[in-house]
C-alpha cells in the first residue's frame, strides 16, 4: 500500500488559516503524497505563505491565479494538475488528524466500489479542537433537503459504525480519481457552472447515478472551523439564526444550485413525490415573505436551464443507479 495521494488546497485570503492546515498534511503517517496549492487571487498574505513553503518543501506545487475561479474552477484546475490514484481536496481551514491520509488509504484499497471517502470532521472553534461534530457525510431526503448528518451534537460514540453515505462534504473531499474521471462532463469534474456551494452535492449525485458508494470512517479524523455551525434539528428560531448570518450572495448561490442539482440527477415522477412538492412550496412561500431577494436567482435557474438539460440528459443515458433520496 504506497498508491500516490494528491492534495489539492484551493485557497482565498486564507491566510489565517493556511499554515497549520500544511503542518497538518505534512506530519502524516502516509509519506507518498503531492501537494498543490491553487489559489484564487488572494488580496493578503497568503501568497506569501504558501510560497515560504514551497522552499522547503518537495512535491510541493503552487498555481496562482490572476482571478477567483470559484470552488469548481480552482479544483478543477487541481486535479487536472496532479496525478495520484486517490485525490483529496482540503479547504484550508481544516486540520488532519496525522493518520488520517494512511486511514483514506486503507479504505479506497479495501474496497474497490468505494468512489469517495467521508471522515469523522469535528468542529475547529477558535483554534481549539472540539468534540463537536461537524459532519459525517451527507444525508439526502425525498423532500429534497440536504443535510450534514450529526452536525453541532456532541461525539458521545454515536457514530462508530462504518457505513455508506450518500456524499462527502467537500471540505474535505478524498476521491478515487478512477471515480472523478467516470463522472466528468466534458473536462469538469465539478461543474464549474455552480462556482460555489452545492457543487459536492451535485457531485456526489452523480457518482451515485453511476454507481459509485461513499464510506464513512469515524477513524479518519479531521477539525474544521466552521463559521455558522448548528445543529440539524435546531427548529425555526436556530433556522432563521443561521440565515440571517449568511449572506444574500450565499444563500442566493445555495438555493439556484440545489435547483440546479435537483434539474440535473432528479427523477423525474420525484418532482411529484409528495415530500418533495410540499417542502419546495413551504420554502417558496419563506422565502417571498422573508427573504424576496433570494428569489431573484430565479433568473439564473432560467439562463442556465438549457445547459443542465443538456447534462441531465447524458447522466440519465449513463445511469446505472436511480437513487432519489431517504424517506
Amino acid at each position: 500500500m504506497n498508491k500516490l495521494v494528491s492534495i489539492i488546497i484551493l485557497t482565498y485570503n486564507s491566510e489565517g488559516y493556511i499554515e497549520n492546515c500544511l503542518q497538518s498534511i505534512f506530519a502524516q503517517t502516509y509519506r507518498n503524497i503531492e501537494v498543490l496549492v491553487v489559489d484564487n487571487n488572494s488580496k493578503d498574505n497568503t501568497v506569501k505563505i504558501i510560497e515560504n513553503w514551497k522552499l522547503k518543501i518537495e512535491n510541493f506545487k503552487f498555481i496562482k491565479n490572476l482571478i477567483n475561479m470559484g470552488y469548481t474552477g480552482g479544483n478543477n484546475l487541481g486535479i487536472k494538475e496532479n496525478r495520484g490514484e486517490y485525490v483529496i481536496i482540503l479547504n484550508p481551514d481544516v486540520i488532519l488528524d496525522e493518520n488520517y491520509i494512511k486511514i483514506i488509504v486503507e479504505e479506497f484499497e479495501k474496497n474497490p466500489q468505494a468512489g469517495s471517502i467521508q471522515g469523522k470532521y469535528y468542529q475547529l472553534n477558535n483554534g481549539i479542537k472540539t468534540k463537536i461534530i461537524d459532519t459525517v457525510g451527507f444525508k439526502f431526503f425525498k423532500s429534497g433537503r440536504v443535510i450534514d448528518e450529526g452536525q453541532g451534537d456532541e461525539d458521545i460514540g454515536q457514530h462508530e459504525e462504518k457505513r455508506e453515505v450518500f456524499g462527502v462534504n467537500g471540505n474535505a473531499a478524498a476521491y478515487r480519481r478512477m471515480t472523478l474521471n467516470d463522472i466528468k462532463y466534458k473536462e469538469e469534474y465539478f461543474d464549474e457552472d455552480f462556482f460555489y456551494c452545492a457543487e459536492d452535492f451535485d457531485l456526489a449525485w452523480r457518482a451515485k447515478n453511476r454507481g459509485w458508494k461513499c464510506i464513512y470512517v469515524p477513524q479518519a479524523i479531521l477539525w474544521h472551523d466552521r463559521f455558522s455551525a448548528k445543529s440539524v434539528s435546531g427548529g425555526w428560531r436556530e433556522f432563521r439564526k443561521i440565515r440571517k448570518s449568511q449572506s444574500l450572495w450565499l444563500r442566493k448561490m445555495n438555493w439556484r444550485n440545489m435547483w440546479l442539482a435537483f434539474i440535473k440527477n432528479l427523477p423525474l415522477k420525484s418532482f411529484f413525490h409528495p415530500q418533495f412538492l410540499k417542502r419546495q412550496i413551504k420554502f417558496s412561500f419563506y422565502l417571498f415573505f422573508f427573504e424576496p431577494r433570494v428569489l431573484l436567482a430565479k433568473f439564473s435557474i432560467i439562463k442556465f436551464l438549457p445547459k443542465m438539460i443538456k447534462k441531465r440528459k447524458l447522466i440519465i443515458k449513463n445511469k446505472k443507479n436511480n437513487y432519489v433520496g431517504l424517506d
